[in-house]
């Protein structure tokens, strides 16, 4: 469902909707989705939230190196375009890109001189490079099956004291730190370079 909208997405949820009334017991990873799915189905819902270990995100004294950072599968689901178009209003500033997948010739072939594309890591190894970043960018596309889940990456930079901008979503409530566009993206960048205790806000309230 995170890859349709409209009326294909429509079309789908409603055998989705047959499919929760039919099951034994749901389980949601998030609030927002749970009390979603339980006014679409009339069903109880349990709740085990999206988790993190701190085990796997040890914090260590690597060097910032200012870069802006998004690491994850690279699909159109993401919508890693609008992280592109932030870094080419700032030419400045260094984007750094971890991952691959179908999306990444053509996204790479869009990219401007800023940006450093880095091939898929072993999950034991991002919080090296979670460490040297300045910011993360958890991004999910603009579609319905995406306001209710919580990008793992949002729980991954925050563990570490990342500040981290998301796309806006139901999941994320009155969190500050949320972007509808581009405009938005690159206004909120400029003004964590200057806030990085925003990334200890986000840890204390993760831990």
């Amino acid at each position: 469902m995170y890859y349709f909208s409209g009326w294909a997405y429509k079309f789908l949820h409603f055998f989705e909707k047959i499919t929760w009334r039919a099951a034994d017991g749901i389980i949601a990873i998030s609030w927002e989705m749970a009390n979603y799915i339980k006014m679409e189905s009339g069903r109880g819902v349990q709740v085990v939230l999206d988790p993190v270990d701190s085990k796997d995100f040890p914090l260590h004294a690597a060097k910032n190196e200012g870069s802006v950072m998004f690491h994850g599968v690279l699909t159109r689901n993401k919508n890693v375009d609008i992280l592109l178009d932030a870094a080419k209003r700032l030419p400045d500033v260094p984007f750094v890109i971890i991952g691959d997948g179908p999306d990444r010739a053509r996204l790479q072939a869009k990219a401007t001189g800023n940006v450093t594309f880095k091939a898929w890591m072993p999950f034991k190894s991002i919080h090296r490079h979670i460490a040297t970043c300045a910011i993360g960018v958890a991004l999910r596309s603009d579609n319905p099956g995406n306001e209710y889940v919580v990008t793992s990456p949002f729980l991954q930079y925050g563990i570490m004291g990342k500040p981290c901008l998301v796309t806006r979503r139901k999941v994320f409530g009155d969190y500050e730190w949320q972007f509808s566009g581009v405009d938005e993206l690159v206004e909120k960048i400029k003004i964590l370079f200057d806030r990085p205790e925003e990334g200890l806000k986000l840890q204390k309230y993760i831990l």
